[in-house]
C-alpha cells in the first residue's frame, strides 16, 4: 500500500495540478468542506465554495454552519502561513490555530473546576465524554501537549519520503486524542495534519466526508490495540483515493471538450 502511495504521488506530482491557477485554492476549500461535513456542517461543497469565494450565503442554511467554513477556512490560510516561516508546534500555536476554528460559534463554558472560552482557544477546565470514551483529565491536558510539541519538533525537519505523511497522521491522532478544547478538536487536529504537510511543501490530505465512519473507527481500533499503523494506514489510503480521483479527473481533461448541441 506504501508503494502505492508513493507511485500514485509521483503520478500526481507530475501532471503539475500545483501550478495551476487557484488549484491549492480549491484543495483547501474542498478540504474545508470534508472537515466540517465531518462535524455535522449542512453546507454543500458547491455552497461552500460560494461562501468562501463569493462570500454568498446558502438560502434555509444555519448561520453558524456558514460561520464554521469561513472559520475553518481562516484558519487553513493562517497555518499555511505559519508552516511558510517553519514555525514549531507550541502550546500557544496550537490554541491559536482552535481559537481561529472556533472564532464566531464558540462561548463560554462554565464547569466545576472553572470557566474557559471555547471561542479564544482556551484549555478545557471539564471532563469531555464522547462516544463511550472518556478523554485524558483536563488537569493532564498541558502536560500531554508539552510532550506531543517536543516529540514532533524533535523530529519535524527530518522526516523525508512516507514517513512524512506518517509524522502527519500521528500528530493528528495524539492531538484529536488529548482533546484539549471544548469544541472543535477534530477540525483542529485535521488542519495540523495537514501543517506537517504544509511545513514539507507535500500535497494536502483530505478525509473524505463518505468515509466519516472509517475514520473514527481508525482511531478508536489505533488506541484499542495501540497500533499507530492501523491510523497511519488509512490516512494512507486517504490520500491514495485522492490522487486517483485527481489523475483521473485530468484524465478526462486531457480528452479534450466536445460542444453539444
Amino acid at each position: 500500500m506504501w508503494q502505492n502511495l508513493t507511485k500514485y504521488r509521483e503520478r500526481y506530482l507530475k501532471l503539475g495540478l500545483q501550478n495551476s491557477i487557484d488549484y491549492e485554492k480549491f484543495c483547501m476549500i474542498s478540504i474545508v468542506y470534508n472537515s466540517s461535513k465531518i462535524e455535522g456542517c449542512s453546507l454543500s461543497e458547491t455552497d461552500t465554495k460560494i461562501l468562501i469565494e463569493n462570500d454568498i450565503t446558502a438560502k434555509g442554511k444555519p448561520l453558524r454552519d456558514h460561520l464554521m467554513i469561513k472559520d475553518h477556512y481562516n484558519a487553513f490560510i493562517f497555518i499555511k502561513q505559519q508552516a511558510a516561516i517553519k514555525k514549531k508546534l507550541t502550546i500557544d500555536f496550537i490554541k491559536e490555530i482552535n481559537a481561529y476554528v472556533m472564532k464566531n460559534t464558540g462561548g463560554i463554558v462554565k464547569s466545576i473546576a472553572g470557566e474557559f472560552d471555547i471561542s479564544k482557544g482556551d484549555l478545557r477546565c471539564a471532563q469531555v465524554y464522547v462516544d463511550k470514551k472518556y478523554f485524558p483529565d483536563y488537569k493532564k491536558v498541558p502536560g500531554l501537549l508539552n510532550e506531543l510539541c517536543i516529540a514532533v519538533n524533535n523530529i519535524i525537519t527530518k522526516v523525508k519520503g512516507n514517513d512524512i505523511i506518517k509524522l502527519s497522521a500521528d500528530l493528528h491522532y495524539n492531538l484529536v486524542n488529548i482533546h484539549p478544547f471544548g469544541d472543535g478538536n477534530g477540525r483542529t487536529s485535521r488542519l495540523f495534519m495537514n501543517y506537517i504537510q504544509l511545513f514539507h511543501q507535500e500535497p494536502l490530505i483530505k478525509v473524505f466526508t463518505e468515509d466519516r465512519a472509517k475514520y473514527i473507527s481508525a482511531l478508536n481500533e489505533t488506541e484499542e490495540k495501540k497500533n499507530a499503523d492501523i491510523f497511519r494506514d488509512f490516512i494512507c489510503k486517504q490520500q491514495i483515493k485522492f490522487y486517483k480521483a485527481e489523475i483521473k479527473k485530468f484524465s478526462k481533461l486531457k480528452k479534450g471538450f466536445a460542444l453539444m448541441m
